[in-house]
């Protein structure tokens, strides 16, 4: 008769645990990236509203220093026309921050309309893995027990089987 040479069960339900402790985690961290998922997507309509209204305050500071501009070109200082530096400045740094404003609301409007094939791509494989935690793990472990159960009745066996020690040739 053959020997399977069982010794320890202990390394499987090792295994086991490790597996549990596995499953456990990765079901906290798909929860976890589900919640940043909806945290991220709050945070991206609030900096769009932001850069939307950054716009329309850029746009009235540059109105106000056009004006400002136009009022000085129409001064005249003794025979010459008034010194308009500083309205330009003031019209150069308007229309910049405008830009920059700009810039970061059509960046948030790209990333707004992009995310959500981002999220449905991460939601795809998300799926595969949740059915892993949820149907594939609890069945390993179940065959896990069972086979842990089949070694322990062999093990007992074969040790009931055994000769004693003294009477080996």
């Amino acid at each position: 008769m053959s020997s399977a040479q069982v010794h320890s069960l202990e390394k499987l339900i090792d295994f086991q645990a490790a597996l549990a402790t596995y499953s456990h985690h990765a079901k906290e961290a798909l929860t976890s990236v589900e919640m940043e998922i909806r945290r991220a997507q709050g945070w991206l309509e609030e900096r769009l509203e932001f850069w939307h209204a950054e716009v329309r305050r850029c746009e009235e500071e540059v109105f106000k220093a056009k004006q400002e501009l136009a009022g000085r070109r129409l001064m005249k200082v003794g025979d010459r026309p008034a010194d308009t530096t500083e309205q330009e400045i003031a019209l150069a740094r308007a229309q910049q921050r405008l830009r920059h404003a700009q810039e970061k609301q059509a960046a948030c409007r790209r990333w707004q309309r992009d995310l959500p094939d981002a999220i449905a791509e991460y939601q795809g494989h998300a799926v595969n893995c949740q059915s892993m935690l949820e149907s594939d793990l609890p069945r390993m472990s179940a065959f896990l027990d069972r086979k842990m159960d089949l070694l322990e009745a062999y093990a007992q066996v074969a040790a009931s089987d055994a000769p004693p020690p003294g009477d080996r040739p």
